[in-house]
């Protein structure tokens, strides 16, 4: 029985994945726009950051919490299965058995536990009644995503755009998800 709904939940689960990819891409060409194309970024965050908005998304559009619990679940493992296999894997040739296997692992540890801090600020931003975006989300992002620290000058000059950005993104999964 349990075959079926795994089956079931694969086509959620690429459309989830898509989605990441189409949002990391977005926020690539956000960044090239406001001028940060050529600062280097950590790729890595920017995907959790984008797996944890569908993920997100997804669980407040679905009534059965322990069912998209699940569909969250494959979605992640096929977000880490993706990263090792053809980035890790086929991109960079990487071919010992043990580097891959500590790739994976810190894959899998950072995106669980960016699922659990990206969640606290959000829920610090949508507990301001006066916040007009998700400032505290946003500049959490922005903190992990460059490689080289951003100064607070160049911080301000981002979080507007990204969070109107990150905004959208919500709305429109929470509308894709519906």
């Amino acid at each position: 029985m349990d075959k079926p709904n795994r089956l079931d939940e694969k086509p959620e689960r690429e459309q989830m994945k898509s989605l990441s990819f189409g949002m990391v891409s977005a926020l690539s060409r956000q960044l090239a726009d406001q001028g940060f194309g050529q600062q280097p970024i950590d790729i890595v965050e920017a995907l959790v950051f984008a797996m944890f908005i569908v993920a997100d998304t997804y669980s407040l559009t679905k009534a059965e919490k322990d069912k998209a619990i699940e569909v969250i679940n494959g979605f992640y493992d096929d977000m880490q299965n993706h990263f090792i296999q053809k980035i890790i894997i086929r991109d960079h040739q990487i071919t010992d058995a043990a580097e891959i296997q500590a790739v994976s692992d810190k894959f899998y540890d950072l995106s669980r536990a960016r699922f659990a801090q990206y969640g606290e600020k959000f829920k610090q931003d949508i507990s301001d009644p006066m916040a007009l975006s998700c400032p505290t989300t946003v500049s959490y992002l922005l903190d992990n995503l460059f490689i080289q620290p951003l100064n607070n000058e160049e911080k301000l000059q981002l979080l507007g755009a990204v969070s109107d950005q990150v905004l959208s993104f919500w709305t429109g999964c929470v509308q894709n998800f519906k």
